[in-house]
């Protein structure tokens, strides 16, 4: 028998059980309750208005999708756009993440009116499907303006055959993407309603659905305001390869935004009659029947280039529009330059020089006569104009009057102020582009040279979002100096670029030149004199000694230099001794060789190397070389040492020719470091002190570059090439030019990189 105390535990342990048991049973009912809850909250009914039959939106397998009444089978879904079809037909969408679903069409019967079909999928289209093929023109008039894309052929006639062009204007080219989702548009109108019973007004119009010209209607605009015009209703006009044509209204949108109201007009023998009846389609026709022309057109700024031939242009100008011009030429040159093809440049002082400044006039342009062009920078604006970074057509075939809304252009008016009227009473305009690009570039096909354009690209200021209008035509360039070119076409569109792909036509002119003012290979400076108040010397450069294999050699070259201190000196550039054994010694500034008579180089075993004291690995050979004719000759790392029968010894400098180099390295490295713009009267100030440095290098080409340098301040120094300034450097490296002069006389250290 149990106690007391053990008849309580068992009590209070059954007890327990009971509990567990209750509340998984609870657990259970919850848990059903929870499904029934969730399967309620995620599913939504949806009733066909064809027959009122039900389905239901659910989610199931992480997603939403369309189903019959018993909730478990889904409906067939429609291969072209992915619709579910309904028992009756009716096409409804439903998306996969949020459920929300929207009946796309909706077939009462399948009785039809007019010219309306129904196709495969037991849909309602305006009229039978017509295909791309099947298309030889297509009109589109709608509130940006009107444009037709027809089938041409080559003597440009509308026929059956041709390619698609844009009517008017055959050559601009065009999105195909686009283009494909236009006709389709246009020739396979799924309606995706019928309306029932439409609304007429008294004159038994579709006023309602915005299907008539309503006059003084109001429209809110997005600034909020309110806009009174005369309303007329869009429409396209289709025309087969059987000259049928289909005539379709585009009026209003829905209130949700799910479609417009269209009507479609029977054509026959020149006839219209509007059916009656209303659809509405699809509102992806606002990207391509309600689209302006500009979003189908391909902006274009220039001739389509190639990564091949970009580069290559001639007489690339910039112009800027000045008002204040005395010469009454509203435009002057900033810049211009010619490509200078590689054939013609190999071996020669521009080999590595691309482009060359060109210029004619008293322009700005003309003061860069003389210095280099920076070939990095110049790459990079023929970069963007050969791929520019577009924002998009403005406006196609512009008139004078768009022209000037952008800036391009202006109506010229008399003293008074009043426009000037041509013959026929319209007002004429003139151009007025804050700048103007022109350049000649060469057409060519499958390596067939076909003729030479230039091309003038109108800019504008920039606009508001920072970003420039341009326009292009394109001219035969004139034959003869003085004569106009002849225009040929334009590209009949204003196109609108992003500000940097244009930022060039507000270059200064600092950065169209190469900052290290003196760029030349040594192989082809015949001489430089350096000409100040307290010192002169000059340099005499003899590169005849080199290797001729290529003109830009100068491994032998020989300096003869002289200075007002009366420093005299020829460098050495190479001895060549014959010793008592019929060896040929060549010897030079850092490389000694022996050759017998046949030409075979031999091993130099008494030979070693060292470092000279420019730091520069050497070859010596201090046993001694006997030649023929008594002397002894001793190469050392610094010097060569010529011992005569007679007890003398002459030396020559071995490094002397190296350390030229080193001076002419200072003359490289020396840059221009900015602009500095001056009026007429403050030149002339600078310049009546007269130059505290005149730099002159000739080249083996017979070209003078003159350098002056003229003080500003203790930090900056004019520079004047060739009588062109407008730009500063540093007078320390200046100074650095007669000390580093000194320094070659004295046979001393040159450092190109130190500040003095």
């Amino acid at each position: 028998m149990m106690n007391a105390e053990e008849k309580k535990r068992m009590t209070t342990m059954k007890r327990r059980k009971i509990t567990v048991m209750i509340a998984a049973i609870l657990v259970a009912i919850m848990s059903v309750a929870l499904v029934f809850v969730y399967d309620y909250v995620q599913t939504t009914t949806v009733i066909d208005p064809a027959d009122n039959a039900e389905y239901y939106v659910r989610y199931k397998n992480k997603e939403y999708g369309l189903y019959y009444s018993d909730k478990k089978t889904k409906l067939p879904v429609d291969s072209e756009y992915g619709y579910y079809v309904t028992r009756a037909q009716t096409l409804i969408e439903v998306d996969a993440e949020t459920g929300k679903y929207t009946i796309q069409a909706v077939l009462e019967d399948l009785l039809t009116e007019g010219n309306e079909a129904v196709d495969y999928g037991f849909r309602l289209l305006l009229f039978p499907h017509i295909e791309k093929e099947k298309i030889r023109s297509l009109e589109v008039h709608n509130e940006t303006g009107t444009y037709t894309f027809a089938r041409v052929n080559e003597q440009g006639e509308i026929s059956n055959n041709g390619d698609f062009v844009i009517l008017g204007s055959p050559l601009t080219t065009y999105s195909q993407e686009l283009f494909a989702e236009l006709h389709v548009s246009a020739g396979y109108t799924l309606s995706s309603q019928k309306i029932k019973d439409p609304i007429k007004d008294e004159n038994g119009q579709f006023t309602e659905y915005g299907l008539v010209p309503i006059a003084n209607r109001e429209r809110v605009l997005e600034d909020g305001t309110v806009e009174v015009y005369d309303y007329t209703p869009a429409y396209y006009l289709l025309t087969d390869t059987s000259g049928n044509k289909y005539k379709v209204l585009i009026g209003d949108r829905l209130v949700t935004g799910g479609g417009y109201y269209v009507q479609y007009v029977d054509i026959k023998d020149g006839k219209e009659t509007p059916r009656d009846a209303v659809y509405v389609l699809s509102s992806q026709i606002e990207s391509s029947l309600l689209a302006p022309i500009e979003d189908y057109i391909t902006p274009l700024i220039s001739y389509p280039m190639t990564m091949n031939t970009y580069f290559d242009v001639e007489n690339f100008t910039v112009l800027k529009r000045d008002e204040n011009r005395p010469d009454g030429d509203k435009y002057e040159e900033t810049v211009s330059f010619t490509y200078i093809d590689i054939a013609d440049r190999q071996n020669t002082i521009y080999s590595s020089e691309p482009y060359i400044f060109t210029s004619s006039s008293l322009s700005p342009a003309a003061k860069l006569d003389g210095y280099q062009a920076s070939s990095d920078n110049i790459s990079e604006v023929l970069s963007a104009i050969y791929s520019p970074t577009y924002i998009g057509v403005h406006k196609f075939a512009p008139s004078d009057e768009d022209l000037a809304k952008v800036g391009l252009s202006r109506v010229v008016v008399d003293k008074n102020g009043e426009p000037v009227l041509d013959k026929n009473g319209k007002k004429t305009y003139e151009v007025c582009a804050k700048y103007m690009v022109s350049f000649n570039y060469d057409i060519v096909e499958d390596g067939k040279f076909i003729e030479t354009i230039q091309q003038i690209i109108l800019v504008s200021e920039k606009n508001e979002n920072g970003n420039y209008y341009v326009f292009t035509s394109v001219y035969s360039p004139a034959k003869e100096e003085g004569k106009k070119a002849d225009y040929l076409y334009d590209y009949n569109m204003i196109v609108e670029i992003e500000g940097h792909s244009l930022g060039f036509v507000e270059w200064d002119a600092y950065d169209w030149i190469q900052s290290n003012y003196v760029n030349f290979n040594i192989a082809f400076v015949d001489s430089i004199k350096i000409e100040s108040p307290d010192y002169n010397a000059e340099f005499k450069l003899d590169n005849s000694m080199s290797d001729q294999s290529t003109q830009t050699n100068s491994n032998l070259l020989q300096i003869m230099a002289s200075d007002s201190k009366g420093h005299s000196t020829t460098t050495f550039s190479q001895k060549i001794v014959t010793d008592v054994n019929g060896i040929t010694w060549v010897i030079t500034a850092t490389e000694i060789k022996a050759y017998d008579s046949m030409g075979v180089e031999k091993t130099i075993s008494s030979s070693r190397y060292e470092y000279n004291k420019l730091g520069t690995q050497v070859r010596v050979d201090t046993g001694g070389i006997k030649d023929r004719n008594g002397d002894v000759v001793y190469v050392e790392a610094d010097r060569i040492k010529v011992a005569h029968p007679n007890g003398t010894t002459d030396e020559i400098c071995r490094f002397d020719s190296s350390l030229f180099r080193k001076f002419y390295q200072t003359l490289l490295a020396a840059t221009i470091i900015d602009s500095y713009p001056t009026t007429d009267a403050e030149r002339e100030e600078i310049l009546a002190g007269g130059p505290m440095l005149t730099l002159t290098l000739k080249t083996t080409e017979g070209k003078e570059y003159v350098y002056r340098f003229y003080e500003i301040t203790t930090r900056k120094s004019y520079i004047t090439v060739n009588g062109n300034g407008g730009f500063y450097v540093s007078p320390n490296r200046v100074q650095k030019f007669i000390t580093d002069a000194q320094r070659f006389f004295a046979l001393e250290l040159i450092d190109a990189s130190d500040k003095f």
